[in-house]
């Protein structure tokens, strides 16, 4: 009998396994460069035991009889183990986490453990294979299988079509051109084809051919094409358009993502990506970067995240750029950032404005506790925002009383209203009282739409503070002086007045129309401290309107002034009612008007009234035939034009100006030929 390593076709079988095993091993170091721990750790299970197996196969031919069917059947539980290897490989390379999974681990060794079990105690059952002496085609130990063997070696060929699904699957998802790549990971399964062969063709020994595949594999997936094995990976799992790239920076190939996104790509590779796309180019001396795209079809731009990742190779290295749509979340994050400096100006505007206009500013929660609190409370009252924030607002109050207004007032914004308050006292933290002028606005829930807000969408209040203190001193030290001045004033001009009258009467010619200039220019001064007093008097009223019927006051003035002036025609048009949103001060401004126009009217005096409303105003009209008013006093009256040099009678017309426009009003003085007309508008009461 010839033995196998003596004959041509058994070197051939023993040369084919034993090159198979070492080009197993072979591969290993090339592996381990891979940068993937998992990765690494799968194929190089797979490269050893599958090189393991094919080693074993060779030695069989060689070793003496005894040790034939242990070392196969050692070779047999490395082929099994290939197995679980390929899929640990298969898993890891296509972004899976089966082979971490815990309860899949312990089924796997469960199942391994079995089948090993069943491997070693076959000299005892023989359920696995039989041996028997055989001279074809060369003197060998046939191995004939058993049910057992071919039910383990289904469910190992199920099993590595299972890792062969999820390695096509990735390919597929790649977009690349992965055809020689597949052909060679297919050569996993050949050996298939050649068990399937052997059984009917005497030639071919019964052998199980698997780890051929695996060595087929190794060569041409690792050797030949393994830059690709792993750069197909890192775009397939970076889910974004890929371009890559070689050590030089130029293109080796793109995905279809890539080329549709970059037109500019096609027919690039070979060419540097500097050239190609520099905007992209750009971003790798960073950590990467947004590359914008300018869309012409609706004029819209589109943004790419382009990130740079080696695939370190053996000696060589690929760079895979991955350009990942974030279109959606850059427009997002554009539209934020624009948002941010809108706000960021309007804020430094606010604070501007607050700054320049108001002391401090705070806001109070429905507790009626700080919010809120500006900084500028410091230099004010002595407290830091963060010492008044979270407190109730009595912390400022000087006394119970103002405490009380304060809440009544507050109780009343939360309804709806903004209110102002003049003068209130409060108290620093030092214990002065200083005055403060507020201005309280309801703070509404944002989210509710500016029609459909009521008070119960009220969620607290904004107040804007002002100091008062100068204010109050020079309106006090204005007060007192009108007050001293009208007091010595009037009392010095009824002497100069009285004495006058009595020289008058008492003197002829020249000396008694010097008496009587006397007397009239004395009632003159007593006019104007009067107007001042009226001036004062108004000053302080609330500005908050009310329905008044205009017609009985502008009767009643009508029919004093008649009294008074019994020379001059009067002639009224005045309608049954007239409503308006005005004060009861404004008869002392019609009044002002009606005697002006008595006293200047012309030879044949007379004074017309006309009163006539609409839907939004009531309009007044007081006219007389006189002279007209001169520029001056028409400039008090319309304009509220103070002078430095103002008489008498301008003020009266200054306080007709200040009471009719602080009432909401407007008045018009327009000129003419001859005549003085003067027309109030005053806004008409609503109907509600």
């Amino acid at each position: 009998m010839t033995a196998a390593w003596m004959t041509p076709l058994g070197v051939a079988y023993m040369g084919v396994f034993l090159l198979s095993g070492l080009a197993c091993f072979a591969a290993v170091p090339r592996v381990r460069t891979f940068d993937d721990a998992e990765l690494r750790y799968g194929l190089i299970g797979l490269l050893v035991t599958s090189g393991l197996w094919a080693v074993l196969k060779a030695v069989f031919f060689v070793v003496p009889d005894p040790l034939r069917e242990p070392i196969y059947t050692i070779g047999l539980v490395f082929g099994f183990a290939t197995v679980w290897a390929w899929l640990y490989f298969a898993s890891a390379y296509s972004g899976r986490r089966l082979h971490m999974n815990r309860r899949l681990r312990q089924l796997s060794v469960g199942v391994v453990l079995a089948v090993v079990t069943i491997k070693l105690t076959n000299p005892i059952h023989e359920l696995y294979f039989t041996t028997a002496e055989a001279t074809t085609p060369f003197q060998h130990l046939a191995i004939n299988h058993g049910v057992i063997h071919w039910a383990s070696t289904g469910l190992a060929y199920v099993l590595a079509a299972v890792g062969l699904f999820m390695i096509f699957e990735l390919f597929v998802a790649s977009e690349y051109s992965t055809r020689a790549l597949t052909g060679f990971t297919a050569l996993l399964g050949l050996p298939v084809m050649l068990d399937i062969v052997a059984v009917a063709i005497p030639e071919l020994i019964d052998f199980i051919y698997a780890p051929l595949g695996v060595a087929a594999f190794a060569i041409g997936a690792v050797f030949l094409f393994g830059e690709q094995l792993l750069t197909v990976q890192t775009t397939a799992q970076t889910g974004a358009a890929t371009v890559v790239l070689d050590r030089n920076g130029q293109i080796r190939e793109f995905s279809a993502d890539a080329r549709r996104a970059f037109p500019e790509l096609e027919g690039a590779v070979g060419e540097k990506l500097d050239s190609v796309l520099p905007a992209v180019a750009a971003t790798r001396d960073g950590d990467g970067g947004i590359v914008e795209r300018n869309n012409e079809t609706d004029r819209q731009s589109t943004y790419y995240f382009a990130s740079f990742r080696s695939v370190p190779v053996g000696d060589s290295a690929l760079t895979v750029l991955a350009l990942a749509d974030v279109t959606e979340n850059e427009r997002q994050r554009r539209r934020l950032v624009q948002r941010e400096r809108e706000l960021a100006q309007r804020n430094e505007l606010y604070r501007a404005v607050m700054a320049a206009s108001f002391a401090f500013i705070f806001r109070i929660d429905l507790d009626m506790k700080f919010s809120f609190v500006s900084p500028t409370v410091e230099s004010f009252l002595g407290y830091t925002p963060a010492e008044l924030t979270g407190e109730p607002i009595s912390i400022l109050a000087s006394d119970q009383e103002t405490f009380n207004e304060a809440s009544r007032y507050i109780k009343d914004v939360t309804q709806g209203n903004s209110l102002e308050m003049r003068d209130h006292p409060v108290a620093t933290r030092s214990g002065r009282t200083v005055y403060v002028d507020m201005r309280m606005v309801p703070i509404y829930e944002p989210s509710v739409e500016l029609a459909d807000r009521t008070p119960e969408d009220i969620v607290g209040l904004q107040v804007m503070v002002r100091d008062a203190s100068e204010r109050r001193q020079r309106e006090g030290l204005i007060s007192v002086i009108n007050r001293v001045l009208r007091h010595n004033v009037r009392n010095k001009m009824t002497v100069i007045g009285g004495r006058a009258e009595l020289l008058a009467a008492a003197l002829e010619g020249d000396a008694k129309s010097n008496a009587d200039a006397i007397v009239q220019a004395s009632q003159q001064l007593l006019n104007l401290t009067e107007s001042a007093q009226h001036i004062e008097a108004n000053r302080e009223l609330s500005p908050t309107l009310e329905t008044i019927d205009l017609a009985p006051i502008i009767t009643e003035s009508v029919g004093q002034l008649e009294k008074q002036y019994p020379n001059v025609t009067v002639t009224a048009e005045i309608p049954e009612t007239a409503l308006a949103e005005t004060l009861p001060r404004i008869e002392t401004a019609l009044w002002e008007l009606l005697e002006n126009a008595a006293v200047h009217t012309g030879a044949e005096p007379t004074v017309d009234v006309t009163v006539s409303s609409t839907d939004q105003q009531i309009r007044i009209a007081i006219s007389d035939d006189g002279p007209g008013f001169p520029e001056d006093e028409r400039q008090v009256l319309a304009e509220g034009k103070e002078e430095p040099l103002v008489h008498g009678q301008s003020l009266g017309l200054y306080l007709t100006y200040w009471i009719i426009t602080t009432l909401e009003g407007e008045i018009d003085v327009p000129k003419s030929q001859s005549g003085t007309t003067v027309e109030i508008r005053l806004p008409a009461a609503s109907s509600s």
